[in-house]
């Protein structure tokens, strides 16, 4: 069959025979965190890749390559705006940070990091940006940018 068949035939089929296709296709059980759109794709690209090749072994190391380099990038800081208030509860007391041009206000003393208001609420060395929360994907899924 070839490869344009075997594509439309796919797009036809019902959830329970993508299912069955990608046990076909794959040899194991479909994994359970992909939707339907997703497996169809990855059943239609093992076609592709059975149909006219897989990656080159340069291919392979370019991709290796680049996910080494994306892994060593440095997180950043992220920006936060003058006037932002930050907020984190640790040990059942609330401390409130204002931040200010190039400072931050914490209790009425300024601070020339998150960091360093960190160390003096709990006595250790923490990153500041991570203690206020700064880092968390849950920002994303409010809707919040800390970086904006």
């Amino acid at each position: 069959m070839k490869l344009d068949e075997r594509l439309d035939r796919l797009t036809a089929m019902t959830p329970s025979e993508v299912k069955a296709e990608w046990r076909r296709a794959f040899g194991t059980p479909a994994p359970p965190a992909f939707g339907i759109a997703l497996t169809t794709r990855a059943i239609a690209a093992r076609y592709q890749e059975q149909a006219l090749g897989g990656l080159t072994r340069a291919e392979l190391r370019m991709l290796e390559v680049q996910a080494r380099r994306n892994e060593r990038k440095p997180k950043t800081a992220p920006v936060v705006k003058p006037g932002t208030w930050l907020s984190r509860t640790w040990h059942g007391e609330v401390h409130e940070v204002v931040v200010l041009d190039g400072a931050y206000e914490y209790r009425g003393s300024r601070f020339a990091s998150l960091s360093a208001i960190a160390r003096e609420i709990t006595g250790a060395h923490w990153s500041g940006p991570r203690f206020f929360g700064l880092h968390s994907p849950r920002l994303g899924s409010l809707k919040v940018d800390a970086g904006a």
